[in-house]
């Protein structure tokens, strides 16, 4: 059962990073139904060993799904709060369970793998289109069913994680895809045109460089290989007009509306002052902007923060807010060389965080799931002169 447990949550990392390419009828992406299973035989395997493990920053985890739970009885739509907080039981259940199954480096290692591996059919899909003409808008390409910046958010957050894997893993098979990843991610941001998503890829590519001195001296030339190739490649394929929309980040930091952005977040923000506490029900943002003058119509947030100010209130960012702050407190406690990776990770996930709303997806649970599990493992494994507090774990 530990095995069968552990394989199918490999499995569902695994197509986290590319779930919207395939969709079943009446029930929705492959990941979903992977990741079903995944809780369901997962749960056996806790009930089966009679004991659970939890990290104290799963409390306001917990906490946090309780409210959203709770919110359907003061919910303006108790469809929407339905479906949301169906979505954030299994994401709980999924952080706790990978908290509870997975027991090694070695497994810890593999998870990051199936994510990375996960990109790499993201990558591929997307360069498909690419040579096939299949635009998500004019020149600018992604996977099935992704939005671009969600799609080169989703790429971001593996550079860290295959370079981690590039760095310790040398004698791997697969390491030669660890070293090419980053230049791959880099190229479909550009294909993209993702303005925001090149934050997040920036981000990741930091802690190439940041890291490199630990490299290999073969490595480090064939980083620099990949790099100008790269230089090469990319005006070679990517259009003209991509250029053109990437350039225009400082202007639109500086004084645009970020694509409407920030006209959605004042109006979130006054429905966030009439429902000051507890919000409008957790979900319903875009249904709570029907009622604003501005927009009258459904409208999707493109903030974590906003989002939960006005669908969970003061309680519910709050919550989320220390979930996020026990995170880093654990990061801090880890290696230098896994402090930095986490770090770069929590780096992009708060970019994320302020152009998109992945309060629900799952790349956010999975990111501080894969944090708590892996300060889990090296607490267990690694001896002096790294001791993490041991009140942070209970059982």
């Amino acid at each position: 059962m530990p095995r069968l447990a552990y394989y199918l949550l490999w499995l569902y990392v695994f197509t986290i990073p590319w779930e919207n390419i395939i969709t079943l009828p009446g029930l929705g992406t492959l990941s979903r139904l992977v990741g079903i299973t995944a809780v369901g035989v997962g749960f056996l395997h806790v009930l089966l060993v009679g004991r659970v493990q939890l990290h104290r920053v799963h409390i306001p985890a917990i906490a946090f799904v309780l409210l959203a739970l709770a919110s359907f009885f003061w919910t303006i739509s108790p469809s929407d709060t339905q479906d949301r907080n169906f979505q954030y039981i299994l994401l709980l259940l999924f952080m706790l369970l990978m908290f509870n199954v997975v027991e090694s480096p070695a497994q810890i290692r593999g998870l990051l793998i199936a994510y990375v591996l996960g990109c790499l059919i993201g990558v591929a899909n997307t360069f498909q289109n690419f040579l096939s003409g299949s635009e998500v808008a004019y020149e600018r390409y992604a996977a099935d069913g992704f939005d671009p910046n969600d799609l080169a958010f989703v790429l971001a957050l593996g550079i860290p994680l295959a370079w981690y894997l590039a760095l310790t893993k040398e004698r791997s098979r697969l390491v030669w895809l660890y070293r090419l990843y980053p230049v791959l991610a880099l190229i479909v941001n550009f294909l993209a045109a993702a303005r925001a998503g090149l934050l997040g890829v920036a981000a990741g590519l930091l802690f190439v460089f940041v890291t490199l001195p630990r490299a290999s001296t073969r490595l480090k030339v064939m980083v620099t290989v990949l790099g100008l190739a790269a230089l090469w490649l990319i005006p070679v394929l990517v259009p003209p007009e991509n250029f053109s929309r990437l350039a225009t980040i400082a202007e639109e930091l500086r004084s645009g509306t970020l694509n409407d952005r920030t006209n959605i977040w004042q109006a979130g923000f006054q429905t966030f002052n009439d429902h000051l506490w507890l919000g409008t029900g957790a979900g319903t943002f875009g249904t709570s902007m029907e009622d604003q003058p501005m927009f009258r119509q459904w409208m999707a947030p493109h903030n974590l923060f906003v989002s939960l100010s006005t669908e969970l209130g003061l309680v519910g960012v709050g919550l989320f807010i220390l979930l996020l702050l026990g995170v880093v407190w654990s990061i801090l406690e880890l290696p230098s060389l896994e402090r930095l990776l986490w770090l770069t990770v929590f780096v992009i996930l708060m970019l994320v965080f302020n152009s998109q709303n992945w309060e629900w997806r799952k790349q956010t649970w999975l990111m501080l799931g894969l944090i708590l599990t892996h300060w889990k493992v090296l607490h267990t494994y690694l001896e002096a002169p790294w001791k993490p507090s041991r009140r942070a774990l209970s059982s």
